[in-house]
């Protein structure tokens, strides 16, 4: 009974750790914490914005990770979240109100795409990008992450135009979550060997 126990929260806790090459939901919306923290030496950016959009224009963006993880079949993704506006761009899918890669563009570390920018010309568009340099190896460690924030107002909009604040870190309930599946599994764990 023990056994099985210990058997049902290793295959709970693998299952939270798998690679998903076909994009990520909101479980992604703070980054890519199934592989740890934000790491330093991994740049993300997205060029193409303008300083200032203007109503309906399109423009095209790249989003690029750059980092020392090797290059294999399955290379990177990436999670935006946008607060104005939409993104097309081939591969590219809404999950869960944000955007992220698909399948299709999964074996590369840079996209192009195309903002189109909202009608208003009074608001503010924040982007917040999440991307992840992975070794194709289907698990989440030796992968390396980080984010990038930006705010593009319109023309007319008047107030603050700071980019959006990034957490990159768990939050105190995911922690705590974590902790008690550790727990749990080594308790488990020291049960079973006493039998």
């Amino acid at each position: 009974m023990r056994r099985m126990a210990i058997a049902i929260i290793l295959l709970f806790l693998v299952g939270q750790s798998h690679a998903l090459p076909n994009g990520i939901g909101d479980r992604a919306d703070d980054g890519c914490l199934c592989h740890g923290g934000a790491d330093e030496g991994t740049s993300v950016s997205l060029v193409g914005l303008p300083e200032v959009y203007n109503s309906s224009m399109q423009y095209n963006i790249t989003l690029t990770i750059e980092s020392g993880v090797e290059t294999n079949e399955v290379q990177g993704g990436f999670r935006i979240l946008i607060s104005e506006g939409e993104i097309v761009g081939d591969g590219w899918q809404i999950m869960d109100d944000g955007y992220t890669h698909s399948t299709e563009i999964n074996d590369r570390r840079e996209w192009s795409a195309v903002w189109i920018a909202p009608e208003e010309n009074d608001s503010l568009a924040s982007f917040i990008i999440h991307a992840n340099a992975v070794n194709g190896d289907n698990s989440p460690t030796n992968d390396e992450w980080n984010s990038q924030s930006i705010a593009v107002p319109g023309p007319e909009y008047v107030g603050d135009t700071l980019a959006p604040e990034l957490s990159n870190s768990l939050s105190n309930s995911e922690l705590a979550i974590g902790g008690v599946a550790i727990l749990l599994l080594v308790g488990l764990t020291i049960m079973a060997v006493r039998d």
